[in-house]
């Protein structure tokens, strides 16, 4: 692991710990780098502010499951991400239950928009008509509300999670999604600074 991924990873770490006894809106990234035993501007090198360093740490679990891999889409794929997630539920919990400006949801359905987007154009060279774009939305909006109930309650299990939105995901971005390159440095450049490799 390089130098820049260790620090990333240290303050994660920082933030997990700290979301054991606030709510993410009351954590500074002074109280942060204290935690961490380092100075402000290191902070700052790799990330904007504490939303961004939430929104990595989203993508490292994403990128575990489908950096790099093939085929991009599956179900499986989609249950493994959620496994992920699942080690570290109380984090998300925190994460998801920040309602402000840069938070979680804002980005998670950013993400999802921007690499639905750049799939479709990979896959059929044209950008997204206004009914693909709306069909999408509909579609991120829908695997939000389902993540938050399987997230703060027992309704469902991982597996029928996952398998209900994997067979709803619009026929379009399903081919498009089965032939991108899910690359691992492109979904982590998604998020921080200097995300790329050296």
């Amino acid at each position: 692991m390089q130098m820049k991924d260790r620090t990333k990873v240290m303050f994660a770490v920082a933030l997990e710990e700290l979301l054991e006894e606030m709510p993410l809106e009351k954590v500074r990234v002074a109280r942060l780098c204290e935690r961490c035993g380092a100075a402000a501007p290191t902070f700052y090198y790799y990330f904007h502010d504490k939303y961004e360093l939430v929104a990595w740490m989203f993508l490292q679990d994403f990128a575990g499951e489908f950096g790099n891999k093939e085929p991009g889409y599956t179900a499986g794929g989609l249950n493994q991400v959620t496994i992920r997630m699942a080690k570290r539920r109380n984090f998300y919990k925190k994460a998801f239950n920040d309602h402000g400006q840069n938070s979680i949801t804002e980005y998670w359905i950013a993400f999802n928009m921007q690499i639905s987007r750049d799939a479709v154009l990979f896959h059929t060279g044209k950008e997204l008509s206004k009914d693909q774009e709306y069909a999408i939305k509909y579609h991120i909006y829908g695997i939000l509300g389902m993540f938050r109930e399987w997230l703060y309650t027992d309704n469902m299990t991982t597996e029928y999670m996952t398998a209900f939105l994997y067979q709803r995901t619009p026929d379009f971005l399903k081919e498009a999604f089965s032939v991108f390159p899910f690359s691992t440095d492109n979904i982590l450049s998604r998020a921080g600074k200097n995300t790329k490799k050296s």
